[in-house]
């Protein structure tokens, strides 16, 4: 079970993941990004990550 504290960070993890993502011009570095938002996000609603590489 995720707390209420667990997903605040979780949240704060995914923006800040968001953030980098639109700072690069990278699109490897975007999309490893991304995938990383969207695994903190899966964990901030205890969710299984989805993981793709």
């Amino acid at each position: 079970m995720v707390t209420d504290e667990d997903r605040n960070y979780y949240e704060r993890r995914a923006e800040r993941e968001i953030a980098m993502a639109a700072a690069t011009d990278d699109p490897n570095a975007c999309a490893s990004h991304y995938a990383l938002a969207n695994m903190y996000l899966a964990l901030a609603f205890d969710e299984e990550p989805c993981v793709t590489g």
